[in-house]
This record gives structure tokens, sequence and C-alpha cells, in this order.
């Protein structure tokens, strides 16, 4: 009967540690008005920009394309997905997605936020009861501050990050039941989801887990009493145990870890740093601003300090902890050192990069912080369980302390900390610090005091926090879905084509993932590193981790295989103010559409039809091996390329650069003559200042212009033809931009806007694109493309017929190892072409080629897989014969 009760009482903590923290959350959303509760989605930043992208993609994949889970050509030009699977999709929650129709998959996706937030503070409960003989309404409490924490609320549109709040009780209770002498099993398995749900925010788990481990041995009790020999026998055995169980987890997921680890060195691993920097990221008293309610706002996403409001009860109990003699002084000077250690973490930049995979965090600094709220919310709920009563001369230095910082915090006029917030944070201590005076009276009430002013401060902060972004409407999002699916109707490749499809305008870099074609577009932390180096010596906009077809021009069109591209056209009258539609906006000028067929118009874009498009699989000189392409000289790599395909039979270049007949200033100092670097300087910094350029085509063949990579937004406004010009606007290379195109004898002007007093600007040039002869050059290589017979993710066969003087099978994808290339049958050997396409050597006359997708490295991390899941069933059979 007992025990029945025990299990009831349990039942409910765990069920009011979900619940809680799923009705606030909830509520907050109701009163946001995301939708169904209004025309709010939860798309924000890279929610919106990536990951609902991604939940679309896997949808797909899992209800109709399976063999897309390895290899996917609606990533950029094509590329592996176990680097997309392993850092955002490998998460179980993610099943739920399946449930929603596209649609609704913003519903799903809040669903999804709701679900983890609530699971995180179900498994803290969990952990409390079964280690830490937690009881009562205080375990809730602090399951709520755990679940809430402002580490939570900041960070949970990254909702692959969730995971890890989630399992982190879990793996810490499997550490403590390897300390106590129980079996790994638990730990192993915890640490293995962990390691396969989400592979970076579990390395950052392993690190602290050593720590954790360490702190763990200092506050056992079992070696009191022995002596040294003993003890060291007792900390190695543990150790080593530790070790074993921790290395068998991550071979129970070889299979998942090993591929993405090789991925890893191509994409996010790439750009590593080595570089060590002992310097600190802000002066340290600055942390005390991010302990005050709703300490964040939008610009603490790029660049801010670490998330770590855990609300006042679990904080005053952490630092009570400190000074509880109920713990010994060895495990709490441990826990000092560790805490030490993890502002240091927080602040010096070699340490905070060691936690980050020694990478420099590109938005969202700090993402380890919710380790370090774990430990100080389970240290706080420890020392208050263990001590009914509460030292007044504590309180008394607690609100000295108090009163320093919020001192400190209103001088320094932290944006994101207002005096509202010191002043509701003083009086939630002041509360607080009452409630911990009164407690040892064992008043009937206290518990669910302090349960409610957990609930009312947690929900406070997280309303504060989630209303000072900005997110998608939803009605916006599904019309741009509409206008996705209307333009892609009829021109989506058939079963066995392959052909890709390109646009001037998008809602995110992933619009491919979202509507299911092959683009040339792509954003991702896993991206390999060779596909944005390629688009930058061709001139397009990229990043780490990003590349933007935006500025093709007709050469790249042909040559990576571009069919079809769209514009947008502006909206009609009616809908201009409609917040029910999403408003287009080009990311590219590309006067030179006008030399492609016109084949569809729809109500919001046009379509066309390039005829020049080169299959991705076709024949070249062996001449292309020799081209070395070179940083900021897009258009002489264009031309490289291009005398390589035409084996240099042609005297004049395919780019002719041309003169710029006039160059107007207004309110702009001459700059020095002759320089390569020019510097435009404002006569007058109150009044607006331009630069115009004018020239006139002899010709109607294409015009483009170098925009020079040092060139921001911020410095100037760039017009074409008295228009605001549209260009992707975030780059780090030269960019080609096209000003003219069937516009002969018409005058073109393309100037710039001056945005601050002085502008500089690289030597620029014009260059005339020889179209016809370019035409030969693609009708040849016509010629000699594949004629695809069958055609999947991973598997495509098709015909080709090679001439002498073309050795070269050049396959428009990126080089990778898991490439097979078979030439009537044979795998024939592969190389990169221009530094990351894939290549083979092929010999003249017919052939039947067949390219086949393997994931590196997957069979060898299957096999460890299965090793180490024979040595957990071995283990588990020996422990149960011992127990009979």
């Amino acid at each position: 009967m007992l025990r029945t009760e025990s299990i009831r009482k349990t039942q409910k903590l765990l069920l009011l540690s979900f619940l809680l923290p799923f009705s606030i959350m909830a509520i907050i959303y109701v009163f946001m008005g995301v939708y169904p509760f209004g025309n709010n989605t939860l798309l924000t930043i890279d929610l919106g920009q990536q990951y609902v992208d991604f939940y679309s993609y896997y949808r797909h994949t899992l209800l109709e394309e399976p063999h897309a889970i390895f290899y996917s050509f609606v990533k950029g030009i094509g590329g592996e997905m176990v680097g997309v699977w392993g850092y955002y999709l490998n998460s179980p929650f993610n099943l739920l997605l399946l449930l929603f129709p596209q649609r609704y998959l913003p519903v799903g996706v809040t669903l999804l936020i709701l679900l983890k937030i609530s699971s995180s503070g179900l498994s803290f409960a969990y952990l409390l009861i079964k280690k830490f003989d937690g009881q009562g309404y205080l375990v809730p409490t602090f399951a709520v501050s755990y679940a809430l924490m402002g580490y939570t609320i900041a960070n949970q549109l990254n909702v692959m990050w969730l995971d890890g709040l989630i399992l982190l009780p879990l793996i810490v209770l499997g550490v403590e039941k390897l300390i106590d002498g129980e079996k790994g099993f638990f730990y192993t398995v915890t640490l293995a989801i962990m390691l396969f749900s989400h592979y970076y925010i579990a390395y950052m788990i392993c690190l602290f887990i050593c720590f954790y481990f360490l702190f763990a041995l200092s506050k056992q009790e079992q070696t009191k009493g022995k002596n040294f020999s003993e003890r060291f026998i007792f900390y190695c055995k543990k150790t080593i145990s530790f070790a074993f169980h921790s290395i068998l987890g991550a071979c129970l997921v070889a299979f998942s870890l090993l591929p993405n680890f090789v991925s890893l060195l191509g994409g996010k691993a790439s750009y590593t740093s080595d570089a060590i920097d002992w310097s600190l990221e802000y002066p340290f008293p600055e942390v005390l601003s991010k302990f005050y309610i709703g300490s964040f706002n939008f610009d603490q996403l790029p660049s801010g300090h670490p998330n770590l409001f855990i609300g006042t009860i679990a904080l005053v109990g952490f630092l009570f902890y400190f000074f509880n003699r109920q713990f010994s002084l060895k495990e709490r000077m441990v826990a000092l050192a560790v805490t030490v250690f993890f502002f240091l973490s927080m602040n010096v930049q070699i340490l905070n990069k060691a936690w980050h995979g020694f990478q420099n965090p590109i938005w969202y600094p700090y993402r380890f912080s919710f380790v370090v709220c774990f430990f100080f919310i389970l240290n706080g709920f420890r020392s208050i369980q263990k001590n009914k009563s509460f030292p007044l001369s504590f309180a008394c230095l607690l609100l000295i302390l108090q009163t320093g910082s919020a001192l400190y915090v209103l001088e320094q006029d932290f944006e994101f900390v207002i005096p509202f917030q010191v002043l509701t944070t003083v009086l939630f201590l002041i509360f607080v610090l009452v409630l911990f005076l009164v407690r040892e009276s064992a008043y009937k009430w206290m518990p669910y005091v302090l349960l409610l002013t957990a609930v009312v401060e947690m929900s406070t902060n997280a309303a504060i926090d989630l209303t000072r972004l900005s997110y998608v409407k939803m009605a916006p999002f599904n019309d741009y879905q509409l206008v996705l699916n209307d333009m892609l109707a009829n021109v989506r490749p058939k079963k066995d084509e392959f052909y890709r499809i390109e646009k001037v305008f998008q809602r995110s870099k992933n619009d491919s993932f979202q509507a299911n074609y092959p683009s040339a577009s792509h954003f991702s932390s896993t991206f390999e590193k060779e596909v944005p180096e390629l688009y930058s010596y061709l001139g397009f906009p990229e990043g780490n981790g990003f590349v933007s077809y935006s500025t093709g021009t007709l050469f790249t069109d042909a040559f990576f295989g571009i069919r079809y591209l769209f514009e947008n056209k502006p909206l009609s009258d009616e809908f201009q103010n409609s917040s029910s539609v999403y408003k287009i906006n080009a990311n590219s000028t590309r006067p030179d559409l006008s030399h492609y067929q016109k084949i569809a118009d729809h109500y919001r874009t046009t379509g066309y039809l390039n005829e020049n498009a080169l299959s991705f699989i076709f024949a070249a000189p062996e001449e292309i091996l020799d081209v070395r392409l070179k940083e900021n000289n897009p258009i002489s790599n264009q031309e490289n390329i291009l005398k390589a395909l035409s084996l240099n039979v042609y005297e004049s270049p395919f780019y002719t650069e041309e003169g710029i007949r006039t160059t107007i200033t207004e309110n702009i100092s001459s700059p020095l003559q002759g320089s390569l670097n020019k510097t435009y300087t404002k006569d007058d910094s109150d009044k607006s200042a331009s630069i115009e350029s004018q020239f006139v085509p002899e010709t109607n063949d294409s015009y483009y212009l170098i925009l020079d990579s040092r060139i921001d937004d911020e410095d100037a406004k760039l017009r074409l033809n008295g228009e605001d010009l549209s260009y992707y606007k975030t780059y780090r290379s030269d960019q080609i931009i096209n000003v003219a195109s069937n516009q002969n004898d018409q005058t073109i002007r393309f100037g710039f806007e001056l945005l601050k007093d002085t502008l500089t600007i690289r030597d620029m040039k014009l260059y005339r694109f020889n179209q016809e002869q370019f035409e030969e050059v693609v009708a040849e290589r016509k010629k000699e493309g594949i004629t695809l017979t069958s055609f999947s993710q991973t598997n495509i066969e098709g015909t080709i017929k090679i001439a002498q003087d073309n050795p070269i099978l050049l396959i428009t994808i990126p080089f990778s190892e898991g490439w097979d290339v078979l030439v009537d049958g044979e795998k024939v050997n592969t190389f990169p072409v221009l530094g990351s396409l894939l290549g083979a050597s092929i010999e003249p006359g017919d052939h039947h080629i067949q390219l086949k997708y393997k994931t590196p490295y997957l069979a060898e991390g299957m096999w460890i897989s299965v090793g180490a899941f024979s040595v957990v069933l071995l283990l588990v059979i020996r422990n149960r014969k011992n127990r009979s």
C-alpha cells in the first residue's frame, strides 16, 4: 500500500514537471498569436531560414524518397546528407512532423518545441527523484526553473539543440549509477541516444560529463574510512568503468558518428581555428546582467553574453550551497573549482572555442551554457532540499551583493536590461529570501508558494524574451509555398530526368528543400567547404556554410545545367498592403534572362527556358584539368574555363573588357588618378553624394560589372538606370553584376549612392560577353552530354559518346569519395576538377555510364555498432546469470 502511494506521488510530481512548462509556454504562444490562435508562427532567424525547410525535406524523404537520406540534389549542386541528418534531423521527436501536412509544418514545429521543453522538465524531475531523493513540490519548482531557464527561451528556435536539455539529466543519472556501483547500461544507452540525436551538443555534454564525473567522485561516500590505497583503487576502477561505458556508448552509434565525422572534416570542422587566444570576450562583471529577468534581445543572438538566467530560487539555492555545511568541504571546493572554470570558459576565447569544437560560433554564442545552468540548478536543489533553515546573515549578504549588482547593471545601461527588469528581479529576491527565512516553520502553504513563485518568475522571463523577436506570419509563409508550387508545377524533372532550376528571388537559401527541386543554392552548418570556394571563384555570394546562386551569368547557367530560371513579378495594387501575401524581393538583377525563351507566365513569377543548359555529365577536353581558379577574379576564371572547354580555338576572348564612357559624380572629391583602388570622399558630409558610370552597348550581348567584395550595403546603395539594384547583400568575394542585355544603343547608368563619407572602389571594369562564340562552345559540349536511362539520388545511369579530343568526364556535382563512377561496368578512378567538381578519365567511343553513391565509412561504422551491440548483449546476459 505504501509503495503504491509512493509511486502515485512520484507520478504526480513527474506529470506536474511536464505539464507546467508545457502549459506556461502554450499560454505565452496563445498570447503571442501563434497559429492556430493567431497569424504568427515561431519561424524566425534560423528556424525560418533553415530548419523548417529541412523538416519539409525530412517528411518528403521518409514518406516518398528514402534514398535521399544519403545524398540529395536539392542541396546546392548536390551533396551528402549524413551531415544534415546528424546535425538537424536525427532527433526521435521529429517523427511527430510526419503527422502534419506540408502547409501546417509551422504548427508541427510549435508542438515539437513545446514537447521538447516539457520533456526537459520531466527528465530533470526524474533525476531529482531517482538520485537526489526529490520529494514534494520542490521537485517541479526546480524542474520548471530548468525547463524554462534563459538558455531554453533564447535558443528554443534551435529546436535540435533541445534534445541535449532532455538527455543531460538522464546521462548524469547514468554517471551517478556507475559511481554508486550499479551497471553502466543506463549511462551507455542515454549517451548513445544523445550522440545519435545531435553530436554537436553531445560533444559539449561529453566535456561537461568529464567534469561532472570528478565532481560526483568528490561527493560519494563509499571511500569514507578507507586508506589511501583503497581510495586510489576505487577511483581507478570507477574511472575505467566510466571510460569504458563512454566509449561503448559512442561505438553503439558509430554508424552515425563515423560518417558524420568524415563529413565534418569537409564541412563545419574545416573552419576550425587553431589560433590560441587567451583574451577576454567582455569584462567579467558584465555577466551579472544575464541573471536578471528578461536579459535577452535580438542583439544577443549574433554576439552577446551567455544565457544564465535560472530563476531566483535556483540561484539563491546554488549560492547557499557553497556555505551549506550539510555538504563536505571537499565537495564544495571541487564544485567551486568547476564553477570558476565554467565562468572562465564563458569569457576566455580559447576555452570558449574548445567548448565549440575549436570554432568561433557564428551567432548564438556560448552554446554550452545550458550545462552550466544545469550544474547551478541541480546543486541549488540539493542545497535547499537538505537544509530547512536559512541564515539571516546570508540573506543580508545576498541583499548587499544584489544592490551592488543592480547599481552596476543600471550604470552600464545594457540595452537588454531596463530598470523595470532590475526592479522586478530585486523584488523577487526579497520575496524569496523572506520565504526561505520562514521556511523552517514548516508552513503547509510554503511548497505551493515556492512553486507559484518559480512559475510566475520563469513565465515572466519567457514572455519578455520571446516578445522581443519578430516572427514570420502563417499566411505569407503558406502563400510563398503556393508561389513555389505554382512556379514548379510543370517544370520539375520527371522520372529519370535531371536538370537544375533556379530563380532570382528567395525566402531562404533552402527553398529547394521546402519545394523539392534540384537547385544550386544552400545553407547549412555542415555544408562542404569546396562548394562555397568554387562559388567564390565564379562570382557568386557565399560564406561559411552557404551559397546563393543569385548572380549567375549565361555561362554559369549553362555550365551548371540550369534549364529553368524564374523571376518575380511586382505585386498588383490590390495585394500591395495585404498581410496574407508574401512580398517577394529579388536578390539578383538579370537582364540577360531576355536571351532565354519565356515559357511560363504565372500570377507571381515568370519562367524562362535555357536551351543552352548542359547535361550535368558531359565530356570535356583535358585542358580543363589545367585551369587554376584565382581569388576575386570571377570574369577571368569563367574566361579560362570557357577557353579550356573550347580547346582554345578562338582568338577573341569570351569576355571582352569595354570602356566606361562617362563617370558623373555629385558632391564628390576627385580621386587620385592611376590608382587601382579609388577612394571617393564627400565634399559636404551633410549632403547626399553619388557616383554614376555610363556606357552605351554597341551590341545586344550581355554586359557584366564586378562588384567589389569590400563594398558593404552599409557603405553604399547600388543603382541601375535610376532604380535600386537588386543583389544579394551578404558576400565576401567579388560578385558579377549583369547590367545590360539586348540593349544595343541604349545608355546604361550604373552608380553608387554613398551612405558614409568615403567609399573605396577597386578599379571597376565592364565586360561584354560574346554570345555567338559562347553558343558555339555550348553546342559542341551538348553533343557529348549523357543521355539518362535511370536516375535516383544515389544511382544514375546513362549513355554517352566521347570524341577523341574530350577524354575527361566532367560531372557538375561536388567531388566526393562516396561516388563510384563505372564506365561499361568497370570502376574508374575519380578526381577533382576545378578544385571541387567530380571528374573521371574516359576513352573515346560509346559508353554506358553508371554513378553509385555510398556514404563514406557508413559500412565501417555499422560494423563497429554491431560489435558494440554484441558487447552490450553479452554484458546483459552475464548480469542476468549473476542475478539468478
